[in-house]
């Protein structure tokens, strides 16, 4: 280490100074800090010593501002004055010592005295201790403590607090912690270890110190000093934890074998260090420790060879000011790299943790630790607040959420696909603006379409509001966050109709919601069920590949499932639903691709078929009602829905009719077509336009602008046998590696499709639709604990919500999902959600006496007699139902008929059979929450509509008031 800098212990805001340490030139440099200037620090040199002896060692005294120690390479410690108006004073004292060797470190304390760590020599000792308060220079020459016998000491440090106690580092051996007040010279503690270099104490909680590794080893550790062996008479070693509570190895880049030049507590900010490595990176640590304490049930065994995490400590973060000099984002030249660096606190004219990093051309800058984030609070209501003052909150509404989503959605991709923004226009109006056909008529639904963008790009901006190529408004992100909630109040649950309508904002969520409604169709009254095996809920790739995937629900009187058995149950269930014959390309499994077909929803009769392309066409849709109309392999269909688009003035591509017309094209018309499809933006009649052009049903199943499942329909119907495998397998990895749930198609609701949404939630979040999606095959026919896992959260949410009704229809629901063939359900029993306990023991009142419910006391010695409120325990009382059947304790009184609650209304006669004739309310049992009387139902709904005061005397709780 050539050079060194070291904030004044002494500096003011008035005099802010620092000390550059030339150790190559011999110098000292004192300065005082004149301004900044964008980082650089203008500074003026008050004094300088230089043609100082060789020294390896330095410390600032911590009383005298102008004195400093040299620890030189032979070993002598020299004090010198550094002041600017004594410049050429000579040096103070000089401490020679008997045997000659390097210093490693020195020190000074709070009290005035000076200690030097020196390499080993046999028989000597290598730490000594001077006392500069002795008046006689005489007494100066021998220290007055001498420690470390024949032990090479390579790091000291004072504790300020306790100025008679300093730590050392003893070279390959351990850091002992010596009290300077014992006569004996022992080391008061230990940590045995070989990070002994450059202990630092961290002023703002001298509990802690930190060491590094030696050279070539850039780790730190952190110590806590109550936790030191002890070495006294009486204390065991074994018995105190004498390990770093944390290693960070490495605490800096070693990939070109690193070494800690400098290692510094900041001063300023509690448990927070820097590191300064040969290499040039200096980087900031900042710790903090948790108090969560893990129960020992809850404990679970690690893997063979890992150790668990025991410690409380922990990195909380750290920021890298400088990096190497050969990291390849941030490369710099070598002798430009920092080579020394101290933290800025006593005095520092500047606010928060700065750092003075000296450059070799003895620059001097200031680097700026990033301040923590911000704390924000966010209520229940999505709104921000800090302070007490409100900053943002959600935008207002102005319909349901699909509507509003809507409206930011149009607003957010019209303005990244630069289309001027015009409220009366819907997103898929100005979309068409695009294409060289502008229809006329104005579509109510939104319809986002891209012949540059593949689908699932043009979904992840749909979901991001095109984040970060658009920034929105922070009350219209909190409106987004809103959305799972509101969603789930209008009731967004296992109804797929329902469901499109609440997620009509989102169409690849629409289709989602179409394909489960069509695998929904399709199992209906076991329709999937033949040859022994269960085939409902598998997707096109599973019935292609003939593949189960989970056989414990899905095999019924097949004991082994093979290619052959799936292969006749799909003939089976194509038969049972009279399919039409396959007409497509030639293919050795038609009943596979028919099956396939019909869950993609190509299966159509010409009526049908009709019916969804008009849907499209009222949706604005045109081109796509056309070309799907093609591809499904009805031209009639197309040509009459192109001539009614004409008719009604919605398209005037008339050149179109005689190509779709035609079974072959020639070079003309290929020609027209290949400037038609330059000119559109639309994707699906680009895609109609590639197939004309080429010839090949693979350039539109390769068109990733497509639905997803409109791509999988025209890879069934045309593509041949292998190239529809290679196609299915290829499109199936993608879709799980970018969370496509278009990917569904293909994946059904099976293994496949949880990691899709694994993925998609990772992505955006919505942990809700997955667990609908998946609750139909979870746990029937899949038993994931991811799925358990994001149904509990689901479930923590709608508490949240306090959408507590919506929460008991979706257990319910899914219940009815839940039960097997053999009428079992797989769903274990929820805890009530209500319970009324009894105010003495807190168990519950219900008379069903069960194993959650039942409470076992313990006695210590059956001979003491038993508690009063533990005698009913064992017997059955008279009047079960007013008192408590697990401590006997009485129900509380009503306080207007001071009879028992829960015994029938003294004002009727039958006694128990007057409970029958009563209203509902008269079952009831009301208390109030603040005076904790409790009265029948029908008495406080009669004293409550007159008065307001509680009807027990003396109480004057206005009871009333607070309903």
């Amino acid at each position: 280490m050539e050079a060194a800098i070291r904030w004044s212990p002494h500096s003011t805001k008035q005099k802010p100074r620092f000390l550059i340490i030339d150790v190559a030139g011999n110098r000292l440099r004192l300065c005082q800090i004149d301004s900044f200037d964008q980082g650089k620090v203008q500074y003026k040199q008050l004094c300088q010593r230089d043609k100082l002896p060789n020294f390896t060692a330095f410390d600032w005294s911590k009383k005298d501002e102008y004195i400093v120690a040299l620890g030189s390479a032979s070993g002598e410690a020299t004090i010198v004055e550094i002041n600017a108006d004594r410049p050429h004073s000579e040096y103070i004292h000089t401490f020679s010592i008997k045997h000659q060797r390097k210093c490693n470190s020195i020190a000074f304390s709070a009290k005035n005295c000076l200690a030097t760590g020196l390499d080993r020599v046999r028989n000597d000792f290598c730490m000594n201790i001077y006392d500069l308060n002795t008046p006689s220079v005489a007494a100066l020459q021998e220290p007055y403590r001498k420690l470390a016998s024949s032990e090479a000491i390579t790091s000291i440090k004072f504790f300020t607090g306790q100025p008679d106690t300093l730590i050392a580092g003893v070279s390959r051996q351990c850091i002992r912690l010596y009290d300077l007040r014992d006569s004996g010279g022992s080391s008061a503690a230990q940590f045995p270890t070989r990070q002994v270099h450059n202990v630092a104490i961290d002023p703002l909680d001298e509990n802690y110190f930190i060491s590094a590794g030696p050279t070539g080893d850039p780790a730190v550790s952190v110590w806590d000093k109550r936790f030191a062996a002890r070495s006294t008479p009486g204390t065991p070693g074994e018995a105190s934890q004498s390990g770093a509570v944390l290693d960070i190895q490495p605490v800096v880049d070693n990939t070109q074998s690193a070494t800690i030049w400098s290692l510094r507590f900041s001063g300023t900010k509690r448990a927070s260090f820097g590191v300064l490595s040969n290499t040039g990176e200096l980087k900031v640590v900042e710790l903090a420790q948790h108090s969560h304490k893990i129960e020992s049930h809850l404990t679970q065994m690690p893997p063979q060879g890992i150790s668990s995490w025991n410690s409380p400590h922990y990195t909380k973060t750290s920021h890298n000011l400088q990096y190497p000099y050969y990291d390849e984002r941030h490369r710099q030249n070598e002798s430009t790299r920092v080579i020394a660096c101290d933290f800025m606190n006593v005095g520092s004219p500047v606010s928060g943790q700065c750092v003075l990093a000296l450059r070799p051309n003895r620059d001097v800058e200031l680097l700026r630790v990033p301040a923590p984030a911000a704390l924000i609070n966010v209520t229940v209501l999505d709104e921000i607040y800090r302070n007490r003052d409100i900053i943002a909150k959600p935008s207002q509404r102005h319909g349901t959420v699909a509507e509003d989503l809507t409206i930011l959605q149009n607003k957010a991709l019209g303005e990244k696909h630069s289309v001027t923004p015009n409220p009366k226009e819907s997103l898929s109006e100005r979309l068409d603006k695009f294409s060289i056909d502008q229809p006329k008529r104005t579509p109510s639904a939104i319809n986002i379409q891209s012949s540059i963008h593949s689908s699932r790009e043009l979904h992840e901006d749909l979901l991001t509001l095109a984040f970060p190529d658009v920034r929105v408004k922070l009350s219209d992100v909190l409106k987004v966050l809103e959305t799972h909630k509101r969603r789930c109040q209008e009731g967004y649950n296992m109804d797929c109709r329902k469901n499109q309508e609440i997620v009509a904002n989102d169409p690849w969520l629409v289709d989602m919601w179409g394909l489960i409604s069509r695998l929904d169709l399709l199992s209906y009254e076991d329709g999937m069920i033949a040859n022994g095996l269960d085939l409902t809920y598998l997707g096109v790739s599973s019935i292609w590949s003939n593949k189960l995937g989970s056989i414990d629900q899905r095999v019924i009187d097949v004991e082994e499932p093979s290619k052959s058995t799936f292969v006749t149950a799909v003939k089976i269930i194509c038969k049972e639903k009279d399919f039409p014959e396959f007409q497509g390309v030639h293919t050795s499994f038609p009943e596979h691709r028919q099956l396939c077909l019909s869950i993609c929803g190509w299966n159509l009769s010409t009526k049908g078929l009709r019916e969804k392309c008009m849907a499209l066409m009222d949706r604005g849709e045109y081109h796509k009602a056309i070309v799907l109309a093609v591809f499904k392999g009805y031209k009639d269909v197309a040509l009459d829905l192109l001539r009614y688009a004409i008719q009604q003035k919605l398209l005037h591509t008339i050149g179109l009719a005689a190509v779709i017309a035609c079974d072959s094209v020639n070079d003309e018309q290929r020609h027209m077509c290949s400037w038609m499809a330059e000119e559109t933006d639309d994707p699906y009649l680009k895609a109609l336009l590639a197939y004309f052009i080429s010839g090949e049903w693979s350039t539109v199943t390769d068109m990733k602008q497509l639905s997803l499942t409109d791509r999988v329909g025209v890879a069934l119907k045309y593509l041949d046998d292998e190239r529809l495998g290679s196609f299915l397998h290829i499109a199936q990895s993608e879709a799980i590696v970018y969370g496509n749930v278009e990917g569904l198609i293909l994946t059904g609701l099976t293994e496949q499709a949880m990691n899709i949404f694994e993925h998609y939630i990772a992505k955006f979040g919505d942990i809700q639709t997955a667990v609908l999606a998946m609750a139909r095959t979870n746990p029937l026919y899949i038993n994931d604990p991811r799925w358990s896992l994001w149904k509990d959260t689901y479930l923590s949410q709608m508490q949240t919500w306090r959408t507590f009704l919506e929460r008991t229809h979706f257990i319910k629901e899914h219940n009815l999902y839940s039960v097997t063939r053999e009428k079992r359900s797989l769903n274990k029993p929820s805890s009530p959600a209500l319970s009324v306990r009894c105010h003495n023991c807190q168990m519950n009142l219900a008379l069903r006496r069960d194993n959650k419910s039942k409470r076992d006391y313990v006695m210590a010695d059956p001979h003491q007699p038993t508690p009063p409120s533990k005698r009913f325990l064992g017997r059955q009382s008279a009047g079960t139902s007013l008192s408590c059947p697990h401590c006997g304790a009485q129900m509380p009184r009503c306080g207007l008929c001071m009879m028992w609650l829960g015994s029938p209304d003294p004002a009727k006669p039958g006694a128990a059979a007057a409970l029958a004739e009563e209203d509902s309310e008269t079952r009831l049992m009301v208390f109030c929450m603040r005076c904790t009387h409790g009265f029948h139902g029908h008495h406080a709904r009669d004293w409550f509509a007159r008065h307001a005061m509680c009807p027990v005397p003396d109480c004057q709780c206005m009871c009333g008031l607070l309903k």
